[in-house]
């Protein structure tokens, strides 16, 4: 983990991949659809136990394009959105909040304070995410990740409340469920380019390619034995004795247990395939007479009384 100047005495940070994902989301969503030059801003969820702090989750916040200060904040929706993971998760609380940046600026005090009124909490951190880092590429190149989690403390000072922040180590930390999503994730980025979505879906598509390779070779070796028979290529011993072992090995009898379990699949496959569409067309016919008979007592009601009024 990235080494720490100045930390809290006894205070461990323990971050989850959920944090770190959503942030590096809101970032990306942010480069991606032109808002580059703003600051994304979310708040921090998780427990704190004493002097550690587990960081569990994140949701953004809505903040103004032009200013940080108390008007910029939408005090309704982080009130509502925090209401809301609370309820589903009754033991988190507001730990703090998230943007990008290398340091807190003198220009977050302001906003630092109204969270500290709106999420209770009088010492709330700080993740910062640096940004530059993600776009130029960099975080592959080196094992610290681009990320800084400061502690706040307030005192008085000339009699006004001032804000002071200190850098302190942090760890990540993973539950099972987790090790498995970030992996899949790490997966599904990898395959992005190619449009392979899932492991399924890469072994099918390998199987498709070994497949093709397959028959495309047989159709050479099919051209060569033409060519052979009709005198436009010379004799090759040796070839035709690898073409005739490789005839032999695609004509092996296959095991009859084998072959009666393959069938047994084949038969309940096309069953249930036959079962739904009778199902299908039976509630299509059911349908279709529901309609019938609902036409046939409109009319006969209709010759009943030839007159609304009637």
């Amino acid at each position: 983990m990235p080494s720490v100047p100045d930390a809290a005495d006894g205070l461990s940070v323990h971050l989850h991949p959920l944090v770190l994902i959503n942030a590096s989301d809101h970032i990306v969503r942010f480069r991606h659809t032109g808002r580059a030059q703003q600051r994304v801003l979310g708040a921090l969820l998780g427990t704190l136990e004493g002097r550690k702090v587990e960081v569990h989750t994140s949701f953004e916040l809505l903040i103004g394009e032009e200013s940080m200060g108390d008007s910029a904040i939408d005090e309704e929706f982080f009130k509502q959105r925090l209401a809301q993971y609370l309820e589903v998760f009754p033991k988190y609380e507001f730990l703090g909040w998230y943007s990008t940046g290398t340091s807190p600026q003198e220009s977050d005090k302001t906003f630092h304070k109204k969270l500290q009124e709106l999420g209770d909490n009088e010492t709330p951190f700080v993740l910062l995410v640096d940004a530059e880092k993600l776009s130029a590429g960099k975080v592959g190149q080196t094992e610290d990740l681009p990320v800084s989690v400061f502690d706040s403390t307030t005192h008085l000072e000339n009699g006004m409340a001032t804000v002071e922040w200190k850098r302190i180590p942090y760890e990540i930390d993973t539950l099972e469920g987790e090790r498995i999503a970030v992996n899949h994730v790490s997966k599904s980025a990898t395959t992005t380019s190619t449009g392979q979505g899932s492991e399924s879906a890469q072994h099918s598509t390998s199987l498709t390619n070994s497949v093709v390779m397959l028959n495309n070779r047989i159709k050479e070796l099919l051209e060569y034995m033409k060519d052979v028979k009709a005198g436009r290529q010379p004799k090759n011993h040796e070839i035709l004795r690898q073409l005739l072992a490789v005839c032999q090995a695609f004509r092996t009898p296959q095991d009859p247990d084998q072959e009666r379990e393959f069938c047994a699949e084949y038969n309940d496959a096309s069953l249930i395939v036959l079962l739904g569409t009778l199902t299908k067309a039976c509630a299509g016919q059911s349908e279709l007479l529901d309609k019938f008979y609902l036409a046939v007592d409109r009319k006969h009601y209709s010759r009943q009384r030839p007159f609304p009024w009637g």
